[in-house]
């Protein structure tokens, strides 16, 4: 038998050892993925759209065509976790501002309502958001990847608006895909 069989064979023997288990393939490094998004308690959360938006152009920054469950070879579980973790003060736009400009020379005109800051600073609640993503290879349980990010912003203000929120947690999540993450990242 050569080094080589001889190698083969003791290999076989130390996977067989092994307690069973379901390997994983490793990440892709692109191609097409569904996204499923839901929340952690199963209720309904409006700003889960942009979560998704976002996530979809961090997953097509990184080479990811976002397909339908039934098309896509991976499957991708996205899944926000919202909670108020107590108070802070901070500055919070006012909607009392507005510039409404018609339209001259018959044409038609436009209103445009620009939030400006009093200068004043609010008690406003702090909202820690969590966001995590699961890539699984279609109709495989096996977990591929996952990945976490987590902030805590003053809600009703620039940085804590929604659309901030979801595009600086899908950039930081994906950043360093497809290296495994130990532990979930911290965004400021």
């Amino acid at each position: 038998m050569s080094f080589y069989h001889k190698a083969a064979s003791a290999v076989a023997l130390m996977l067989a050892a092994l307690p069973s288990q379901s390997w994983a393939a490793p990440p892709p490094e692109s191609g097409t993925i569904s996204l499923a998004p839901r929340t952690t308690d199963g209720d309904y959360d409006p700003a889960l759209a942009s979560f998704v938006e976002a996530a979809t152009e961090a997953l097509g920054a990184r080479g990811f065509t976002i397909l339908d469950a039934d098309h896509a070879a991976y499957s991708g579980e996205l899944i926000l976790s919202r909670e108020e973790v107590g108070t802070g003060t901070a500055k919070v736009a006012s909607n009392r501002a507005s510039v409404d400009r018609g339209g001259a020379f018959g044409s038609v005109g436009a209103g445009v309502t620009i939030p400006l800051s009093t200068g004043k600073s609010s008690i406003v609640p702090l909202q820690r958001t969590r966001l995590e993503l699961r890539i699984r290879k279609r109709g495989d349980p096996a977990v591929v990847w996952d990945g976490a990010a987590v902030t805590v912003r003053a809600a009703g203000t620039r940085k804590g608006a929604d659309e901030a929120v979801a595009t600086d947690l899908s950039n930081a999540l994906l950043r360093s895909y497809p290296i495994p993450q130990a532990t979930d990242i911290g965004v400021p």
